[in-house]
C-alpha cells in the first residue's frame, strides 16, 4: 500500500512542472488575444458609422430597383471582421450564387473556430490553475508535518500563484468571448442580409449574369 501512494505521489509531483510551463503560456497567449481584441473593439467603434452608411445606400438601391453591384458596397465598407473577410475572399469567386452561398458557410465554420479556440482558455486555464493549486499541497502538508516551514511555504506560493493565474486566463478569455460571439453573430447577420440584397439585385437586372468583382483595395482585417 505505501508503495502505491508513493508512485501516486511521485506521479502527482511530476506534474507541477508541465502544468506550469503549460499555465504560463496561456498567460502569454491571453495577453497576445487580448491586444489583437482591443483592437478589432477600437476598429469596430471606428468605422460603425461609415458602415451603416454603406449600408444604409445598399438598401435604398435595392428598394429603388436598382442594378445592385458588389461595388456599391464595397467601396465604402472597410468595417474589420467577418464582413471585411467576406468582401475580400468573394474577389477570387466568379459572384454565382451558390459560391457566394458557401463563402457564407465558410465563414459560418471559422467564426465557430474562433469562439472555440478561445473557449479553450475559458476551460482549460481555471483547470490548469487547480492542478498547479492541489499538486503543491501535498509536499506543502508534508512539510508541515516533518516541520519544514520553508517548503511549506514555497509550496503555498506555487498553489496560490497558479490559482490566480489560472482564474487571470479564464476571465479575459471568458469576457473576449462574450464579446466576440455577440460580433460574429452580429456580422453573420449583416453577411447574409448582405448576400441576399446582392442576390436579388443580380436576378433583377438586364444582363442576370453574375455579381461584378468586388474592388480590389477591400482586404482583410485579419
Amino acid at each position: 500500500m505505501n508503495i502505491l501512494i508513493e508512485i501516486l505521489y511521485t506521479l502527482s509531483s511530476a506534474l507541477l512542472i508541465p502544468v506550469i510551463l503549460l499555465l504560463l503560456g496561456f498567460v502569454i497567449w491571453s495577453l497576445m488575444e487580448l491586444g489583437g481584441f482591443l483592437r478589432e473593439a477600437i476598429q469596430r467603434a471606428r468605422c460603425q458609422p461609415v458602415y451603416e452608411t454603406a449600408r444604409t445606400d445598399l438598401t435604398r438601391l435595392y428598394k429603388s430597383q436598382a442594378d445592385l453591384t458588389g461595388s456599391e458596397f464595397f467601396n465604402q465598407c472597410h468595417y474589420p471582421g467577418l464582413i471585411s473577410l467576406f468582401a475580400s475572399r468573394s474577389r477570387l469567386l466568379l459572384h454565382t450564387p451558390v459560391q457566394l452561398a458557401k463563402l457564407v458557410s465558410e465563414l459560418e465554420i471559422e467564426a465557430a473556430g474562433r469562439l472555440s479556440r478561445i473557449n479553450l482558455g475559458v476551460r482549460a486555464a481555471p483547470i490548469l490553475g487547480l492542478m498547479g493549486t492541489l499538486i503543491p499541497m501535498g509536499p506543502a502538508l508534508k512539510g508541515l508535518t516533518d516541520g519544514n516551514i520553508e517548503a511549506l511555504s514555497q509550496n503555498l506560493v506555487v498553489a496560490f500563484s497558479t490559482t490566480v493565474l489560472g482564474l487571470f486566463v479564464g476571465g479575459i478569455c471568458y469576457t473576449m468571448q462574450m464579446f466576440r460571439r455577440q460580433w460574429y453573430a452580429r456580422d453573420l447577420n449583416e453577411i447574409e442580409y448582405i448576400y441576399d440584397l446582392l442576390q436579388s439585385g443580380s436576378s433583377n437586372s438586364s444582363n442576370n449574369s453574375s455579381f461584378k468583382r468586388v474592388p480590389e483595395h477591400v482586404t482583410e482585417t485579419y
